[in-house]
């Protein structure tokens, strides 16, 4: 069994020390990956935009394939 004495709390201070700046290390690099992801989803999400409003502002004009007359008797 550990002793708890002022020798082993500062050992195993270091050892925390050491677990935390890894952790610190893992999460900047998964925080970058997460941001590069959201970086390319605005990227989609802005071009889809533009090409949606292009359609809507250019239109479609109606001719006689797409808005057949009705023809009465």
């Amino acid at each position: 069994m550990d002793k708890r004495t002022v020798a082993s709390a500062h050992e195993r201070i270091d050892d925390m020390q050491v677990q935390v700046a890894e952790i610190r290390t893992e999460v900047k690099i998964q925080f970058r990956e997460v941001f590069t992801r959201v970086k390319r989803l605005e990227a989609i999400m802005i071009g889809a935009s533009a090409s949606i409003i292009a359609m809507l502002v250019h239109g479609v004009q109606p001719t006689e394939h797409h808005c057949p007359q009705t023809q009465r008797d």
